[in-house]
């Protein structure tokens, strides 16, 4: 039995983490699955916009036990390196993909299923949402990118207070952190606005959309010369397809045909 559930809502790819009976914890047969399901997606030219959620209420309780104390017990030296590599592939998958990615977050989000979520382009979460980098009380450091991606949206110190008090925060703080996009009631209802969001995603450009994307996944990684190199490529190549050609020409027709005002300018 697979460990996710795929569906389309239009042009919105549903990913839905489906082990409800461990609260949805993740494997590396789940983090293989989402891979390969996330990089199908961006080959689907039907495919806008992905919703990452979890089934039965909770988005997920972080990495499996049971095969953790496996990976533990295996004799094999390569053992602990293939499960990282497993999660590894998913995150830089999730990272690269052309299209946005939506979490819909609700129930428990701890441990490696916090920094899966941010390793999304949005984060929504419903008011039961509990957020905990719960490492350290497992005697492990933080994985999943989880080092990398937390202090690049909370700030380095708040990054080693919640890794290394490993609290717990609601879903409240984790808006005042910058860590969500907003709060919904319950997880039905912020599944549905994820699904909101991704449409409204889905029928922009996909081309400018990735592009954006990569702009500013790649803005916190290097100099500022660096930021502005790959932003001149970026809009060169842009400025060049269909959809800018498309979007400009609308821009000044609609000046064109609203009386009284001046022709608009370009940005």
């Amino acid at each position: 039995m697979s460990d996710l559930e795929i569906s389309d809502r239009g042009a919105v790819r549903v990913l839905t983490i489906n082990r409800p009976e461990r609260r949805n914890a993740l494997s590396a047969t789940t983090a293989d699955e989402l891979c390969a399901a996330v990089q199908d997606a961006g080959r689907t030219a039907e495919v806008g916009a992905l919703v990452l959620r979890g089934a039965g209420g909770h988005f997920s309780s972080g990495g499996d036990a049971h095969a953790i104390l496996g990976v533990i017990d295996d004799d094999e030296d390569a053992a602990p390196i293939r499960l990282m590599q497993s999660f590894h592939r998913l995150v830089q998958a999730i990272w690269d993909c052309e299209l946005p990615v939506v979490a819909a977050v609700s129930g428990v989000v701890y441990g490696g299923a916090f920094n899966l979520a941010l390793s999304c382009d949005l984060i929504y979460a419903s008011h039961d949402a509990r957020f905990c980098q719960v490492f350290i009380e497992r005697g492990v450091a933080p994985d999943v990118g989880g080092a990398y991606l937390l202090p690049r949206v909370v700030g380095l110190h708040k990054a080693k207070e919640l890794m290394m008090l490993a609290g717990e925060i609601d879903a409240r703080q984790a808006a005042d952190l910058g860590l969500v996009n907003g709060i919904l009631p319950d997880a039905d209802a912020v599944h549905a606005h994820a699904l909101e969001v991704a449409a409204q995603l889905a029928a922009k450009p996909r081309f400018a959309v990735s592009l954006t994307k990569r702009l500013l996944n790649s803005s916190t990684t290097g100099t500022l010369q660096s930021s502005l190199e790959l932003e001149a490529i970026t809009q060169a190549t842009i400025l060049r397809s269909p959809s800018a050609r498309a979007g400009f020409r609308d821009f000044l027709d609609r000046g064109r045909r609203t009386p009284g005002t001046a022709t608009p300018q370009t940005d």
